[in-house]
């Protein structure tokens, strides 16, 4: 089990934590704790040697990606509240790190919490709505080594049996017979430490989310988008988490 997140609330440590993060003291200040959760924990090779499967059934790790700015979120194909805004924001967020230049030095994944039906067919039907570029990643994995990987990050989630009536699958047509309650956050690491975390559900406009996903939205998903939490996280302020462990400042893809 993960120790709880600790906020580094101390102004001299500032400079240390940032060369941690592999930046010079001329790039980008560390953000407050007004973003986010600052962290310096080392991810256990355990956790990081975990075996995932992407949607082109390719057996990958988060240690492949040792040298890489990682962001990790969670989500499922079938939620109907939140990961369709979560992704949106990591697909949006990933694109302007290319348009910056970043692209080779950041890999961007959105992790299942529901590996009994998100299958690589699933997720490469997921990942073709949101047309996402090539440093943007669907996984899943075996139930076993996802809720592993979802422990030890903090990440909630509980099977529940679905609404009635029941929604249909934006991809079969097929009612569905449970859900997955899940927390939801954006884990953020570099050389194998995690480094920060945002915490909710992102504030982003409804054109970002796909429309096929957008009609898959229930009432609560369509209030997250239309009525935002004060306490939503943003694109920039994700893009600025980035930029800080990068040491270079990425601009939002809508500025």
């Amino acid at each position: 089990m993960r120790r709880p997140y600790a906020l580094v609330l101390l102004a001299p440590l500032v400079l240390v934590l940032a060369a941690c993060g592999g930046q010079t003291s001329a790039g980008p200040a560390a953000p407050g704790n007004n973003v986010g959760t600052q962290l310096s924990s080392a991810v256990p090779a355990s956790i990081l040697n975990l075996p995932l499967t992407d949607s082109t059934g390719k057996t990958v790790h988060l240690a492949d990606f040792s040298t890489k700015v990682l962001v990790i979120s969670d989500s499922m194909t079938l939620c109907q509240e939140t990961c369709p805004l979560d992704t949106a924001s990591i697909v949006a967020s990933s694109r302007a790190v290319n348009a910056a230049g970043y692209g080779k030095d950041v890999q961007f994944l959105t992790i299942t919490v529901d590996p009994e039906r998100d299958t690589p067919t699933r997720l490469a039907a997921y990942r073709k709505l949101y047309d996402g570029p090539a440093n943007w990643s669907t996984l899943t994995g075996s139930a076993k080594d996802v809720h592993r990987l979802w422990k030890y990050f903090g990440v909630y989630w509980k099977k529940v049996p679905d609404g009635v009536p029941a929604p249909k699958d934006w991809l079969t047509g097929t009612p569905l017979t449970f859900d997955i309650e899940h927390s939801d956050e954006v884990f953020f690491l570099h050389r194998g430490t995690e480094k920060f975390v945002l915490d909710g559900v992102p504030h982003i406009t409804g054109g970002l989310i796909p429309s096929k996903l957008r009609s898959f939205l229930s009432a609560s998903g369509r209030k997250n988008v239309d009525h935002p939490s004060k306490l939503a996280w943003t694109i920039p302020q994700a893009l600025q988490v980035v930029g800080w462990l990068v040491g270079h400042p990425m601009k939002s893809p809508t500025s």
